[in-house]
C-alpha cells in the first residue's frame, strides 16, 4: 500500500534504506497535518488542538493506527512530535516558544 503521505515524508527510501532527505517535507509539513485531520475518524478517536499543543487519540481504531503509522514518516511528525504514550496517544508542540507546555508526571 502506497503511504497516503508521499509527498510529505521526511527520508527518501530505497530498498527500506534512507538515501536522501526530501527538501519538500519540512516546507509542506502544516499541509500534511491538514490531510491528516481530514482523514482521520474523529468518531472513534480525537485529534484536540489547544493553541500550540495538540494531542491525538487513537481510541484504539485500528484505520486510525494505520493512519498514524503513515503520518509518523512526515516532517510535521518529525518536527513537533514529543511524547508517545501507551494506548494510542500522542502529543505535539508546535511552538516550541509559546507558554503552553506539555507536563509530564509519572503514576
Amino acid at each position: 500500500m502506497e503511504n497516503r503521505f508521499n509527498k510529505y515524508i521526511l527520508y527518501v527510501k530505497e530498498n527500506g534504506k534512507i538515501v536522501g532527505v526530501n527538501p519538500n517535507a519540512m516546507e509542506f509539513a502544516d499541509e500534511a497535518f491538514l490531510l491528516f485531520k481530514e482523514l482521520y475518524d474523529t468518531h472513534y478517536g480525537s485529534i484536540n488542538e489547544d493553541e500550540n499543543l495538540i494531542s491525538i487519540h487513537t481510541g484504539g481504531w485500528s484505520e486510525n493506527e494505520a493512519l498514524i503509522y503513515e503520518f509518523k514518516q512526515t516532517g510535521w511528525w518529525f518536527k513537533y512530535h514529543k511524547i508517545t504514550a501507551k494506548g494510542g496517544h500522542y502529543f505535539f508542540n508546535t511552538d516550541i516558544h509559546a507558554d503552553k507546555e506539555w507536563k509530564i508526571e509519572a503514576r
